[in-house]
C-alpha cells in the first residue's frame, strides 16, 4: 500500500483501562473519561495505519479483553488484522527500543525491515504523512525518520536497523527535550536521520479540543463531543 513494502508500521500503546492511559487529561474527564478517549484514539490510530501499511505490529501493554468499564469491541475488532506482541517490563523508552527490536525479528520474510513507530497520540495523523515518512525512511541516503511533536517529544521515530535506536533506552521521555536528546542518540549511534512534519499530542484538555476541533470525523472527537469537549 505505502510504495515501499519494507516498511513495517509499529504502534506502541496501553489497553485503554481507567487509570493506567491518559492520566493528565484524566485531570478533567476522570479516570474512566480519559479512558474512553484513550480506545479512540488508538482505534483511529489503527484504521489509519491500516490504510497505509500491509505489515502492522502492535506492541501493547496490559489487555483489550480486560478494560473494566471501557468497551474495547470495535478495538478487538481491529486488531485482530494486526500482528500483537507484548511490551517488555522497564521506563517508556526502555520499552521502545525493545519494541523496535522485538519488531524487526518479525518482518517479512524473516529479515531486518524498516520499522515505522507511533503511539496512540496522534489519532490526527493524516494518512498521507504516514505514507511520506515511510517514503522518505526508503531513502538511500536515510537511516532514521523522527516526527517532532509541539510539546517537545516525537510522534514517530522510523529506523531500518535497531541498532540505531537502541539507544532510546537511555532517553528520557515525556520532557520538552525528548525530541532533541532522541535526534542526539540517533546520531550518536551513527544513523542518517531526516525530520517530518511536527504534530501535536493528545494529553491534556487543550489539546483535546485542537484536535477534535480541527478533526470532527474521529472516533476520538466523536468520543470528546460525547463529554462535552469540543
Amino acid at each position: 500500500m505505502n510504495g515501499c513494502p519494507d516498511v513495517t508500521v509499529l504502534v506502541v500503546a496501553k489497553a485503554p483501562r481507567a487509570g493506567a492511559v491518559k492520566t493528565r487529561l484524566a485531570a478533567d474527564l476522570g479516570a474512566v473519561g480519559a479512558a474512553r478517549v484513550a480506545a479512540a484514539a488508538l482505534l483511529d490510530t489503527l484504521l489509519v495505519c491500516g490504510t497505509v501499511f500491509d505489515h502492522r505490529i502492535l506492541a501493547l501493554a496490559g489487555d483489550l479483553s480486560d478494560t473494566g468499564v471501557v468497551d474495547t469491541a470495535d478495538l478487538r475488532y481491529e486488531v485482530a488484522h494486526w500482528t500483537v506482541i507484548g511490551q517488555s517490563s522497564g521506563d517508556l523508552g526502555h520499552r521502545l527500543a525493545q519494541a523496535h527490536a522485538d519488531a524487526h525479528t518479525r518482518t517479512a520474510n524473516g529479515r531486518a525491515g524498516r520499522i515505522l513507530q507511533i503511539g496512540m497520540d496522534t489519532p490526527h495523523v493524516p494518512a498521507a504523512l504516514l505514507q511520506d515518512s515511510a517514503r522518505l525512511l526508503c531513502q538511500p541516503d536515510v537511516d532514521a525518520v523522527v516526527g517532532p511533536a509541539e510539546d517537545g517529544g516525537w510522534w514517530v521515530c522510523g529506523s531500518s536497523d535497531p541498532a540505531h535506536v537502541a539507544g532510546l533506552a537511555e532517553v528520557p521521555m515525556s520532557r520538552s527535550d525528548t525530541g532533541e536528546l532522541t535526534l542526539t542518540a540517533l546520531r550518536g549511534a551513527g544513523a542518517r536521520v531526516a525530520l517530518v512534519a511536527a504534530l501535536r499530542d493528545l494529553d491534556t484538555l487543550d489539546d483535546a479540543k485542537v484536535i477534535s476541533t480541527e478533526n470532527p470525523g474521529l472516533h476520538v472527537s466523536a468520543e470528546l463531543r460525547c463529554q462535552g469537549v469540543g
